[in-house]
């Protein structure tokens, strides 16, 4: 807001209203802001005083910048809203939803083509929010591809040795066969946790070599064996509520929840 009201913005928006004659009414950038923010004031008339704004961005002429802020301050309720409704995935940053909502907002405003497009600012706060929200989903799912190839990665290791695990197969089948077999069942339930519920219940590795393996810390390992434990044991349940929880071989139950001794 500040920058609209400097001497140097003051000539431009002189210059600005020369070039677009719908901006002539307006004194100075102030007041065209003060129109925006008039909630009462016609919707199509502000499209078009956006159109304007947007068609001396992409000019590149000396008021582009003042242009670029008065549409920044113009649509800022909506931005805002943006960012107050998106701001739960970005917690760990916040700092990266603003800079994001600022590159694809420049960005989308660049390249708009005001002959196709109806609603100017309900369009630019839309796009700029699927924008942000698309390249978010693309971005975790590289991230999500990339934990798939070291786990794979780190289970192939872990299955080169199993033979050294001390455990034994069931007859006519390889140790490996049988462990990739129960991971073909564990992983639609517990997903690339199934690696470590393996290595440590199947294969007799503890928490911490089977953490090492997998390229993860010893306490990261632990909670996520006790989720997936968990995790199994619901799916246990619910697709066989009435059977009990297994039992030793003196018929005492045992509870999935706690570990092993």
């Amino acid at each position: 807001m500040g920058s609209v009201t400097t001497l140097q913005a003051t000539s431009h928006f002189r210059d600005l209203r020369g070039s677009e004659p719908l901006l002539a009414r307006f004194e100075s950038g102030s007041t065209l802001l003060a129109y925006f923010a008039h909630q009462e004031a016609d919707l199509d008339d502000k499209d078009r005083l956006y159109a304007a704004l947007i068609r001396a961005v992409q000019s590149q002429a000396p008021w582009t910048r003042l242009a670029h802020t008065l549409l920044w301050c113009g649509l800022w309720p909506g931005l805002d809203r943006i960012y107050r409704r998106r701001v739960r995935y970005f917690r760990a940053e916040p700092a990266d939803l603003t800079e994001a909502i600022s590159v694809v907002f420049t960005m989308l405003v660049g390249r708009l083509n005001l002959a196709r497009v109806h609603r100017i600012a309900a369009t630019l706060v839309r796009n700029t929010d699927r924008e942000i929200m698309d390249e978010r989903r693309r971005m975790q799912d590289e991230l999500s591809h990339r934990v798939a190839v070291r786990h794979t990665a780190a289970w192939s290791r872990m299955l080169a040795s199993a033979p050294d695990a001390g455990v034994e197969a069931p007859a006519g089948r390889s140790l490996p066969g049988e462990l990739a077999a129960l991971r073909e069942h564990l992983v639609p339930v517990i997903g690339a946790d199934a690696d470590l519920v393996l290595a440590v219940a199947v294969m007799d590795l503890d928490q911490h070599q089977a953490a090492k393996r997998l390229g993860i810390t010893h306490d990261v390992a632990r909670k996520r064996f006790q989720r997936a434990l968990l995790r199994v044991r619901r799916q246990l349940t619910a697709s066989s509520p009435a059977v009990a929880p297994p039992s030793d071989v003196d018929g005492t139950q045992r509870d999935l929840g706690k570990p092993l001794p």
